[in-house]
């Protein structure tokens, strides 16, 4: 657990001016980091969404961020990643709920997300949410490692999440 006290924070969605962060973010926390161009493209896109979550004090600090795509069929959970000084507040749960809430108010029916079999923290967090394993897709990542497809039915979101 960090040293830091837990900051009052907000989502927004993100901006230019928060690539940096971001992408300080992602190459701490994966070992195929998204490149830079691959979230400018997801913030050019109409049903994507990329939210950072940010200190209200200055509103400038990336505490994590959320990439999904908003279909009517189901939102695909892209990237959901906090600042590891960050982690252990509940802050990406937070980010999964503005995903959640999304899918609630829009009548979307499931979400939908793939994971790497080894990342114990993130499917930690998602079976915590109700995510259940649908399959896997084996050597889905380009090292090799099988992704664990997680499926939830929009109803079967807990109510505080929504």
């Amino acid at each position: 657990m960090s040293t830091h006290s837990e900051p009052s924070v907000s989502l927004r969605p993100a901006v230019t001016d928060d690539l940096k962060q971001i992408m300080e973010i992602e190459v701490q926390s994966y070992p195929e980091p998204w490149k830079k161009t691959h979230f400018l493209d997801e913030m050019q896109k109409s049903y994507a969404r990329l939210l950072v979550l940010t200190d209200d004090d200055t509103d400038m600090i990336v505490i994590g961020y959320i990439v999904y795509w908003v279909q009517s069929s189901g939102i695909s959970l892209l990237n959901v990643t906090v600042d590891p000084k960050w982690r252990g507040f509940g802050f990406g749960m937070k980010l999964m709920q503005a995903m959640i809430k999304e899918a609630v108010h829009e009548d979307i029916p499931r979400i939908v997300l793939e994971v790497r079999e080894g990342n114990s923290h993130a499917i930690a967090l998602y079976r915590g949410i109700g995510f259940q394993v649908t399959h896997t897709r084996k050597s889905f990542y380009s090292n090799g490692e099988n992704a664990l497809v997680m499926e939830i039915k929009t109803s079967d979101a807990p109510t505080t999440l929504q």
